[in-house]
């Protein structure tokens, strides 16, 4: 199983995204994949934030993701997990929502992230593959 980061997500949705032919292919490579609702949150945050895309845009095509990859929800576990583990991983500040996704990600089984960001999964994840597109 795969899971999908936030940053390759907005890769797929946006055609003038420098990497949005590598996201596609990796979404593609991947069938198997799967995120989770908060990464939707946060694609859905970037694409009206830094990329200015209307909200009405945005909300339509971060929903129409659950068409093309498998989205979960996030248990209280998970949340109770990376807050836990933070410490003994080096987690602060922001770092605290990969680790999240980390969390998930371990207890959904998956054996790879794949994500823009690997550094920031090395701390959360260190017994799963983190892969870039």
């Amino acid at each position: 199983m795969t899971f999908f980061d936030t940053g390759i997500l907005v890769g797929v949705l946006l055609e003038k995204h420098p990497e949005h032919q590598a996201c596609t292919a990796a979404l593609g490579q991947f069938p198997e994949g799967f995120t989770n609702f908060h990464a939707l949150a946060e694609t859905f945050a970037t694409l009206t934030g830094f990329y200015k895309v209307p909200t009405h845009v945005a909300s339509e095509i971060t929903l129409g993701l659950k068409e093309r990859i498998e989205v979960k929800a996030l248990a209280v576990a998970d949340y109770e997990t990376a807050i836990r583990e933070a410490r003994s991983r080096g987690i602060m500040g922001g770092g605290i929502y990969d680790s999240l996704h980390a969390t998930f990600a371990r207890r959904q089984g998956a054996r790879r992230i794949i994500t823009r960001n690997p550094s920031h999964f090395a701390h959360a994840a260190p017994d799963v593959e983190i892969l870039t597109p």
